[in-house]
């Protein structure tokens, strides 16, 4: 990547995306919370601050899109990219995570009491079908685990990405950035009104039109953006804008982040999530650079964020047992801790787990070979 924002910056960026994310469930959704939900201090526009908090983290979706889109687009620049390949690659992540908790789900959390208020996160395992089973594997349904919607969104992103490249590539940065705006519009409000059009023949109910022109938003946008972004350097361009406009200073990025949050929230709602992403990137790499420590640690997380991603909602949501200790402390912060300690212990598990399997594998595999040798 370039030389601001480099690959150990973006991994950066999705600790923090997956801190948002774990925030965003755990505060934000006290219907599906042990108990009603943790407890907050203090109180902003006339709600708890973590549940006023908790709905703003909604965007680590948007920062997770932008930053697939800014990374595919840079490596398209080194070396042709093999869709294919990284479609098996991410469903080799979910496959690993899948195989591992959905088992223990079934063996150990079939049978749960109501112990929210959403019923549905408590009897989610209460029965087994080959279908159901199938379905969710491939990432068709997320029955077994709703935070796995974000899998197939992804994947037609992917998908969509040798169509979106051409596309840029042909125009100037300002025409691209106008072209995200206006396909921004047409898949949140255009082509669903479209597809509900009898004279079109129910285009809604068709699989490939719902799937490629009608895309979640504001996420596909920022997909496209992160494209925009890493074609012409539009990270770096607007860093140096800020420089010069003496915005990047500690107090005034703080205070503007938190702006975003309130906007966000309260005012135009998640639709200019495209635009806030730039800013939330720029303001967080420099705080960071005057706090290494807190920079490394959460370079561990974004290492570890495709898991943490696919195992969280296990632990604040559907697995009771687990759930009782992440609630334990009652208040936001620390129940927020544990639940970012167990779920990040729990990734690194998984990748040992698997790494382990596949040493005995190799091994069980030159043994044969060497049998089948001597023979």
């Amino acid at each position: 990547m370039n030389s601001y924002f480099s690959r150990e910056d973006t991994k950066v960026m999705k600790g923090i995306a997956i801190l948002l994310m774990l925030m965003h469930h755990l505060w934000g959704f006290p219907d599906r919370i042990m108990g009603g939900g943790v407890l907050g201090i203090f109180k902003f526009m006339g709600v708890s601050l973590p549940y006023y908090l908790g709905l703003y983290g909604n965007i680590c979706v948007s920062l997770f899109f932008f930053l697939g889109g800014y990374g595919i687009y840079i490596n398209s620049k080194e070396k042709k990219i093999n869709i294919i390949k990284k479609i098996k690659t991410l469903y080799i992540c979910y496959g690993k995570v899948f195989l591992v908790f959905v088992p223990i789900a079934f063996a150990f959390f079939q049978n749960q009491p109501i112990y929210c208020q959403d019923e549905q996160i408590c009897t989610r395992y209460a029965n087994f079908s080959i279908a159901e089973f199938l379905n969710n594997l491939c990432g068709i349904q997320s029955t077994y685990n709703s935070e796995w919607w974000f899998l197939i969104s992804y994947i037609y992103a992917i998908i969509s990405f040798p169509l979106i490249k051409k596309i840029i590539d042909k125009f100037p940065d300002i025409i691209n950035i106008c072209l995200v705006l206006v396909v921004g519009i047409l898949m949140q409000n255009v082509f669903p009104a479209l597809g509900t059009l009898d004279i079109l023949g129910g285009l809604s109910s068709n699989y490939i039109y719902k799937t490629f022109f009608c895309q979640v938003c504001p996420f596909i946008s920022c997909f496209w953006m992160g494209c925009v972004c890493a074609k012409g350097n539009l990270l770096l361009r607007l860093k140096n804008s800020l420089a010069d406009a003496s915005l990047l200073n500690p107090i005034l990025e703080i205070f503007i982040l938190f702006f975003i949050v309130f906007l966000r929230n309260t005012g135009i709602g998640n639709g200019l999530d495209l635009i806030y992403v730039l800013f939330i990137i720029i303001f967080c790499i420099d705080l960071l650079e005057r706090l290494n420590g807190v920079r490394r640690i959460l370079l561990c997380f974004g290492k570890q964020s495709t898991n943490m991603w696919l195992i969280h909602s296990f632990f604040c949501y559907y697995f009771s047992a687990v759930v009782k200790i992440v609630v334990w402390p009652r208040y936001a912060i620390p129940s927020l801790v544990l639940l970012v300690i167990l779920t990040y212990a729990a990734s690194i598990g998984v990748t040992f787990l698997w790494k382990a399997v596949t040493n005995v594998y190799i091994n069980v595999l030159e043994n044969l070979k060497s049998k089948v040798y001597k023979l």
